[in-house]
């Protein structure tokens, strides 16, 4: 072999042991990044079984939520069997079994006073009690029931439930045509609530209940907030008659 044979052969090596180096290094490098996307693997896989076991976690909080929902809803029906409104002996004993007991219906004090002032009138407590208490456990049970459709009125068309029915003919869910073009009467018609439901304290209210016959019997005015933010009725007045067009006092 001649002296340019073995030079050609020595950079032939030379060239190969680079071409190794580039290579182990390379290999190296790739080495780094198949451990580096492991780990990022391992990592993954501990999120998701870690959001599998939160996942799983939250669903049994929901069904325990459910579970105290339904438990809460029987508990609040089974109040409507404490006591016959017919053991009611005035419009003061009905609104303070309603205000201790009908959780769903919310009830200012201040109605509770005009209340007993105007209808608690000797010979007369005890039926005027009786319709009061008779009128909010309806407005309570219709409150309470999951399955319903529609408003009190039609509720009570349809018989009610929980074994509560109250007559539909003693409804009505708004007012006549010339009681909300009056602004006199529609402002009568402007009660106190709760600043839950309105931060002003105040809302205007068209349904009520005829609580005795007669065209100028007494009224309950209510406001059914039900499916709002609160989840009520609010009850915002309980008393004579209000102006009307045909009697505007």
């Amino acid at each position: 072999m001649n002296w340019a044979t073995l030079l050609e052969t020595r950079d032939l090596l030379t060239d190969c042991r680079e071409q190794l180096d580039s290579a182990t290094a390379e290999l190296g490098a790739a080495r780094e990044r198949v451990a580096h996307l492991q780990n990022r693997i391992r990592r993954l896989r501990g999120g998701w079984r870690e959001q599998h076991r939160i996942i799983g976690a939250l669903s049994g909080h929901a069904e325990r939520i459910a579970d105290a929902e339904r438990q809460t809803v029987e508990a609040l029906s089974r109040v409507q069997g404490e006591r016959e409104p017919g053991r009611v002996r005035s419009v003061k004993q009905a609104l303070e079994f309603a205000k201790t007991h009908l959780v769903a219906l919310s009830i200012p004090d201040s109605v509770v006073e005009a209340a007993v002032a105007r209808l608690d009138k000797s010979g007369r407590r005890q039926g005027r009690g009786h319709a009061v208490m008779e009128a909010l456990r309806a407005l309570h049970a219709y409150a309470l029931d999951g399955t319903r459709d529609g408003d009190f009125k039609h509720w009570c068309e349809r018989g009610g439930s929980g074994g509560v029915c109250y007559s539909a003919n003693r409804v009505a869910m708004s007012e006549s045509v010339g009681v909300q073009r009056s602004e006199r009467m529609t402002h009568a018609r402007r009660f106190q609530v709760d600043p839950a439901l309105d931060v002003s304290g105040r809302r205007e209210m068209a349904a009520h209940v005829k609580l005795d016959q007669g065209e100028t019997a007494p009224r309950l005015y209510f406001l059914d907030d039900t499916r709002g933010k609160t989840g009520k009725i609010h009850i915002g007045y309980i008393g004579p008659h209000l102006p009307t067009v045909r009697d505007p006092r």
